[in-house]
């Protein structure tokens, strides 16, 4: 088996059996073989060890292991890469000092990761601080393509979407999410592709109705749509755009608006692949009808 195919596969696993995937990740050493093997491998291992299984140690000493395999050639890809994994994992361990040592745009992409694997655990006190100091630190501008940028995008997506699901959320958890999908939004920009943009403004408008800012929910979801528009996006993704601007337009009291894109949902979704369905079924159920 190549890396690409086990990464890949792994990706699709993880979720539902992270310890399956970890331990994998534990027995497949050899297949890492190039350099640039290494920054991947380190992406998933720090995010199934942290976010979802929390086994800080386990992790950082399979993370460890990486600097003794021939493919790591000890250029600043990898050494950066695995770097900001063990850091990653000794911060969210409650290690005060693992950051001590790296550059201000490593310090960024270990806090953001950090706030994803609290996230993970619900810790979300501990969350949105590390996640606020990694934005704070961002602020002072990070390089064209830097590993930061993707990793704030990435933490603020989480921890957004993981706050608005928190039911007894109080007022504080409910500025830091709408602040976290901001973020997410911001550097998914700099980082992504216009798919990346579209589902972060999709994020930001559900933390939003979840604040209660219909207005601006109005507003994000339209600029959702846009994205979708001038991007030929198929239906499966203008569908959500569409199901949100309406459950907008609901919250601020416009039935009008509301139905009629409701309607224009319910149209996109008869043009969604039969198997990809599944995925819309609970913005569908959301509309009524």
């Amino acid at each position: 088996m190549t890396i690409e195919a086990f990464l890949e596969t792994a990706w699709n696993d993880h979720a539902n059996r992270p310890q399956e995937v970890a331990d994998r990740l534990t027995a497949s050493l050899h297949l890492v073989q190039a350099p640039e093997h290494i920054p991947p491998y380190v992406r998933l291992l720090t995010h199934v060890f942290g976010e979802h299984l929390g086994q800080w140690d386990r992790g950082i000493a399979l993370l460890e292991s990486l600097r003794r395999l021939p493919a790591f050639d000890g250029g600043p890809v990898v050494v950066g890469a695995v770097a900001r994994g063990v850091a990653t994992l000794r911060y969210a361990s409650g290690d005060s000092s693992a950051l001590e040592s790296l550059t201000v745009e490593d310090r960024v992409s270990a806090l953001a990761g950090a706030a994803s694997a609290f996230t993970g655990r619900n810790a979300f006190a501990q969350a949105l601080a590390a996640y606020s100091e990694a934005l704070r630190l961002g602020d002072a501008g990070l390089p064209s393509g830097s590993p930061a940028i993707r990793a704030l995008a990435v933490g603020g997506n989480n921890l957004a979407a993981a706050l608005e699901q928190k039911k007894d959320r109080d007022r504080v958890e409910t500025r830091g999410m709408i602040a976290a999908a901001e973020a997410g939004l911001k550097y998914w920009r700099q980082a992504g592709t216009w798919l990346e943009e579209e589902r972060a403004e999709y994020r930001l408008t559900r933390s939003l109705l979840q604040g209660g800012e219909h207005g601006a929910a109005i507003q994000s979801s339209l600029r959702c749509i846009e994205v979708c528009e001038r991007s030929n996006a198929p239906a499966f993704e203008q569908f959500f755009g569409h199901a949100v601007l309406a459950l907008a337009h609901r919250n601020a009291g416009d039935i009008g608006s509301f139905e009629v894109s409701r309607q224009r949902a319910l149209q996109l979704l008869e043009q969604v692949p039969q198997e990809e369905r599944q995925w819309c079924e609970s913005d569908r159920s959301e509309l009524g009808g």
